[in-house]
């Protein structure tokens, strides 16, 4: 079915919808059955198999329907690795209800600075290691800037000074090695590897938005490919890093600029400015995936509304009739040779944290409390 059938698209999630707004959400014959929504926690990823989760598809301001920018995929390696492509706020909250282990996430691949892109390493660095992300440090792969206090080495400094008082607070009962970041900084202006372990591959690509410094990302295992644009005007070193195909690619698309005006109270003219100068239309998404043909198409970075999709969706089809998916909080691909496929995640509102399997153990020692304590404290005894 392509993009301009005049079969209505499901409604978004936070309106009632229990699925992925597209018109197809299958491509290719899957080997096995999966639920009509995903169930977290209750299917194992195979050996082979690649599994992405959009933790936040919205923007600047994170809402209850759509957290900022974040992206998380799942390999079924021996390893289980987690990868996470940007921690925007809202992030944290989403894949906590996949119910997958904290000490797992400590691989954050950031495209940008942009704050809706990264808001939330304070929380997975100086909240999550209360919860059981105990085993050691976060590692974070992000581009240089154009000078040093732009890039991402300097911000992870930055972060870990302004969680001096936390870290001193929780020191004695917290691995103090869990509340460490550990910046890997590339040049951003190179298309190169910057990951490769445990059968998985990670390619970073400059990328077009507001300054110099922003990239996009490609992950490969096992034959199985994933890319994602960052933020991005339409650029050819994304197309580029796609030239060998891509099962699946989700490209930012920002709304049309009457309907962003209208949404944000942005005037025409801002409206207009902020789409052409940094971001993406839907028929520039629809132009980008014409030239990539990807197995799978996702949009991603935009202000959903029942108004907005369709818009969306009129716009882009008329120059791109492939399979796409408008993501949201929680949409979900599983990606395998054979197909891939889009859903929904069913959300578990006030899950507990589930600490995994520790590979590092910490004995905590209890620090002694400061002596005016002992004078101001109410005794209950």
């Amino acid at each position: 079915m392509t993009n301009n059938e005049s079969i209505s698209l499901p409604v978004p999630a936070f309106t009632g919808g229990k699925k992925a707004i597209t018109h197809t959400k299958i491509v290719g014959t899957p080997h096995q059955e999966y639920a009509e929504i995903f169930i977290p926690g209750k299917e194992e990823l195979e050996d082979g198999e690649m599994r992405v989760t959009v933790l936040g598809s919205g923007n600047p301001w994170p809402t209850r329907a759509q957290a900022s920018a974040s992206i998380l995929v799942e390999v079924g390696n021996p390893e289980h690795d987690i990868f996470i492509f940007d921690i925007g706020s809202g992030a944290i909250a989403n894949y906590a209800s996949l119910k997958l282990p904290v000490n797992a996430l400590n691989k954050v691949f950031i495209t940008h600075l942009h704050a809706d892109h990264m808001g939330d390493l304070i929380t997975l660095s100086g909240s999550l290691s209360k919860v059981g992300r105990a085993d050691g440090p976060i590692y974070v792969w992000g581009p240089s800037g154009t000078e040093p206090r732009l890039g991402t080495k300097h911000f992870c400094d930055s972060i870990e000074k302004a969680l001096a008082w936390n870290n001193a607070a929780d020191k004695g009962a917290i691995n103090p090695d869990s509340q460490r970041i550990v910046a890997s900084e590339f040049d951003f202006s190179k298309t190169q590897v910057v990951y490769d372990a445990n059968g998985v591959k990670v390619t970073s690509f400059p990328v077009v938005h507001c300054i110099s410094g922003a990239v996009g990302y490609r992950l490969d295992f096992a034959g199985l490919s994933f890319c994602f644009s960052g933020d991005a005007r339409p650029s050819w070193p994304l197309v580029r890093a796609c030239e060998d195909g891509v099962d699946l690619l989700i490209h930012e698309c920002f709304p049309p600029a009457k309907a962003l005006a209208v949404a944000s109270g942005l005037s025409i003219e801002r409206a207009t400015m902020a789409l052409n100068a940094a971001h993406t239309s839907p028929k520039a998404a629809g132009h980008i995936f014409r030239m990539v043909k990807p197995r799978m198409a996702g949009l991603w970075h935009t202000l959903l509304s029942s108004q907005i999709i369709p818009m969306i969706f009129e716009e882009l089809s008329s120059v791109y009739e492939g399979p796409v998916v408008q993501t949201q909080d929680m949409t979900v691909f599983n990606i395998t040779k054979e197909a891939v496929f889009a859903r929904q995640a069913k959300q578990f509102d006030q899950w507990p944290p589930i600490p995994g399997k520790q590979s590092v153990i910490y004995t905590p020692v209890e620090e002694e409390p400061p002596e005016w304590w002992a004078d101001e404290l109410i005794s209950l005894d």
